[in-house]
């Protein structure tokens, strides 16, 4: 199961590395001091909002980690910091589909939708 979320993982670096307009997590095997399972898949994108409802509408499901909230931004935890590299952080955060489920095709059609969206 870690080597085919691995292989999604992958083919996202591959299909989407040239699209300006996001920030991808580190490729598998970029850094052999990091082995990530790619228990999620989460980009930072521009127009994050609009970029999850097009795909929406395309039927592709998107999630956006803890109400797009950092913990810090959670009145009653009681944190009274200001940290603006965080909170503009969690307007781009977007988790995108990864499961073993997946086919090759499927991860290329998401690809594909979001490379249109930015028109790439």
């Amino acid at each position: 199961m870690i080597a085919r979320r691995r292989e999604i993982a992958a083919r996202y670096q591959l299909n989407l590395e040239d699209v300006q307009q996001l920030v991808l997590p580190p490729a598998p095997d970029s850094d052999l001091d990091h082995f990530d399972v790619f228990q999620n898949y989460e980009i930072e994108a521009e127009d994050r909002d609009g970029l999850k409802a097009f795909l929406a509408d395309k039927g592709i499901g998107t999630l956006i980690q803890w109400g797009g909230k950092a913990v810090h931004q959670y009145a009653a935890l009681g944190f009274e910091i200001d940290l603006p590299f965080t909170d503009k952080l969690f307007t781009r955060c977007l988790m995108i589909p990864m499961n073993t489920t997946l086919s090759d095709d499927d991860v290329d059609y998401i690809s594909e939708m979001i490379r249109s969206f930015y028109a790439v």
